[in-house]
């Protein structure tokens, strides 16, 4: 009887640690208000971006029919800044701010800025993944309706042969691996801690992974996370079964390879379905994180934290039988110092 007793109490200062050191936010924390032009996010705020090298031309120009200026004619016209607008929604815990920047091109309807996207087979909780749920985070996520990642743009108009005014039209400059810069103005997300910690954050990446990099860039350095520092765990849109070595598993782990693309062992990156599922790295305290794909869309569900790499999980541990097999989440056996989200007697935990 004393050793029943005993294991009760470890487990009840276990969930308690646990209770007080976990952090979640989801998006379905947010809210949006349905109106006749659609549904828009009503925790969305709007401030001028003095950053973004964006200029704007009123040039006109003598044209052939048919015919727009170049690049360099609008670059060398380019007198006047452009206001740029950022929307901003944030989601916040007791250490930890997410929030989701998006720059649209003027003229952008409220609508299109900020969007919820889930379905059945994109659930990212218990109902759709079972045991390999690692958090729940419902059915919701929210993505920029355009604007990837970039440095400069210039909006010109321009004068056809008719005599109309066309515009606005765009010559931009994209963010790109090596470039040495954090992105300035188009749709990413940034996170930061006052302490260090580890991150889970639930995902969406559209399709065309073959071309479409994922990156987790760091603020201090302004270098993207090497792959090894970024645990994935994702299905595919209505292909929820992976193949991982010749077993079925509903979450199929996925690395990033030399040019940042999502890729799995058996299927690399030659894949045209959206992905969803979880992406989990360290942050160090006070730093921002920057999240995007350069050329694509990304979205968040929502993200769960555990300071200093998750002390309330590991007290968890620690009263199991530490002998026990250690898994990863595609169901492979792995040893004990494998790096990210295992699962041990029956447990998911995160190991540093």
């Amino acid at each position: 009887m004393k050793k029943i007793f005993t294991l009760i109490s470890m487990a009840f200062v276990a969930m308690s640690v646990n209770a007080q050191t976990e952090e979640i936010w989801k998006v379905s924390q947010l809210t949006f208000v349905a109106g006749d032009a659609g549904s828009v996010l009503s925790d969305m705020t709007s401030a001028t971006n003095t950053t973004a090298t964006l200029k704007k031309v009123e040039t006109q120009y003598a044209l052939e029919e048919g015919a727009q200026p170049t690049e360099e004619q609008v670059r060398a016209d380019a007198t006047a800044a452009l206001e740029l607008l950022d929307y901003t929604f944030t989601g916040t815990t007791t250490n930890v701010t997410l929030s989701g920047i998006s720059t649209p091109n003027s003229g952008t309807a409220a609508k299109d800025i900020w969007k919820l996207g889930g379905a059945d087979n994109a659930k990212l909780n218990s109902t759709n993944l079972g045991e390999e749920c690692l958090v729940d985070f419902d059915n919701q996520y929210i993505v920029a309706g355009n604007g990837n990642p970039g440095l400069e743009s210039y909006e010109y108009f321009f004068t056809n042969s008719d005599g109309d005014r066309v515009g606005p039209r765009y010559y931009e400059t994209f963010w790109t691996i090596g470039c040495g810069s954090l992105p300035l103005k188009g749709c990413y997300f940034k996170v930061n801690s006052k302490t260090a910690g580890t991150i889970i954050l639930g995902f969406f990446l559209n399709k065309n992974l073959a071309s479409n990099s994922l990156i987790i860039l760091d603020g201090s350095t302004k270098a993207p996370l090497a792959a090894d520092k970024v645990s994935i765990s994702a299905f595919r849109q209505n292909c929820n079964y992976e193949v991982e070595k010749g077993s079925a598993t509903k979450l199929g782990v996925y690395t990033l390879n030399e040019n940042y693309l999502v890729q799995n062992e058996v299927m690399g990156s030659d894949t045209n379905r959206p992905l969803y599922g979880y992406l989990s790295f360290d942050m160090a305290a006070n730093t921002d994180y920057y999240m995007f794909s350069p050329k694509s869309q990304m979205g968040v569900y929502g993200f769960y934290f555990a300071p200093g790499g998750g002390t309330g999980i590991s007290n968890v541990k620690a009263e199991l039988d530490t002998d026990a097999p250690v898994y990863n989440l595609a169901g492979q056996k792995v040893s004990k110092d494998y790096k990210g989200v295992v699962i041990q007697n029956g447990h998911k935990m995160i190991n540093k």
